[in-house]
């Protein structure tokens, strides 16, 4: 074997750790900064995030911003449980929709 296809071989393998490892600090960072952000706040941006991906493609920024919100409420208000927190989602859903029909009244 050359000692190019060794370099290339390990650059394999080196790369996608360095990406996995830059992305685990980006996440600590952002829990860090979700730390101090009330729950209330949170479902409000956690709602906020899911009116917009229902209508566009979230960029990667925002992508990562609402992941960050959605991990640190799953953790902090529903015990880490997903169940609870998809059964506090469905039930916000059905308020906006009697929401919205009581408004077309």
């Amino acid at each position: 074997m050359h000692s190019d296809q060794r370099c290339g071989g390990s650059l394999a393998v080196m790369l996608p750790l360095a990406l996995c490892t830059s992305m685990m600090a980006f996440a600590h960072a952002g829990d860090d900064r979700l730390a101090s952000v009330s729950i209330d706040e949170l479902k409000r941006v956690y709602l906020a995030c899911d009116r917009v991906a229902s209508q566009q493609l979230l960029d990667s920024s925002t992508a990562a911003h609402c992941s960050f919100a959605g991990e640190a409420l799953q953790k902090r208000a529903f015990g880490g449980s997903f169940d609870e927190l998809l059964a506090w989602w469905r039930a916000e859903k059905e308020k906006d929709v009697a929401s919205a029909k009581l408004s077309q009244k």
